[in-house]
């Protein structure tokens, strides 16, 4: 191995062992599927596919890094979730007024653009990606990560849910800048940190964003409405 390759590999082992990686690479890694899926035409769904099981294999890959995800909670917490994350949908589909969108809204309509043979595993990874992987990844991301960081560069040091001004403001104007529905995902940003703060969970946080994409992407099926996609 030369000596380019030992210093590149030392690089990859160093920030494979910094304690942020496994919440900021899964994140990087979607971000950068995002890039290639705009160079794309409309409804090229296998990109969403090999986003979905990349990303997902990788979160996988760091599950024991995660400790911050607690699943032991109450009923009733678990049905605040599940109404924060109604509460987001509602909002997402009725927040669509021309200032509110970033760009135009591409065609997503999988049954104008697939064969049947790819159709239904195509629709399974969209629902599934949108409502498993994408709500673990963004909220270790933006909700156990970034919101920490912008208070301590020591993040762990910083309990789940701990309250300051400059990072509630930045990670919701962050998280609203993600979306084409920019006003949309500010709203969202802030129901999902109030609802860190109320319980400090993140995993409270991980329910509530996958109810919400769930239920839209059901509301999309039924409704047609490719838009959301």
């Amino acid at each position: 191995m030369s000596a380019d390759s030992n210093t590149l590999f030392a690089k990859w082992n160093d920030l494979y062992a910094r304690d942020w990686f496994p919440r900021v690479f899964p994140f990087a890694v979607f971000m950068a599927f995002i890039a290639i899926e705009s160079t794309l035409p409309s409804g090229f769904y296998m990109i969403y596919i090999v986003k979905s099981i990349v990303v997902g294999l990788i979160l996988l890959h760091f599950r024991k890094k995660y400790t911050e995800i607690n699943i032991s909670v109450s009923f009733k917490d678990l049905c605040v979730s599940v109404i924060v994350g109604v509460a987001v949908f509602i909002l997402w589909i009725n927040m669509t007024w021309d200032f509110a969108v970033i760009g135009e809204p591409r065609n997503n309509d999988p049954y104008a653009t697939l064969g049947k043979g790819i159709l239904y595993p195509a629709i399974f990874f969209r629902v599934f990606g949108s409502s498993v992987v994408v709500p673990v990844m963004e909220e270790l991301f933006w909700r156990s990560f970034l919101i920490r960081w912008l208070d301590n560069k020591n993040f762990l040091a910083v309990p789940l849910g701990a309250f300051s001004l400059q990072s509630f403001a930045v990670t919701v104007l962050l998280f609203g800048s993600e979306h084409n529905l920019w006003l949309a995902g500010i709203m969202a940003g802030v129901l999902y940190n109030l609802l860190l703060y109320y319980r400090r969970n993140i995993f409270l946080c991980i329910i509530a964003h996958g109810v919400t994409n769930f239920v839209l992407g059901v509301y999309v099926l039924s409704t047609e409405r490719w838009m959301f996609w």
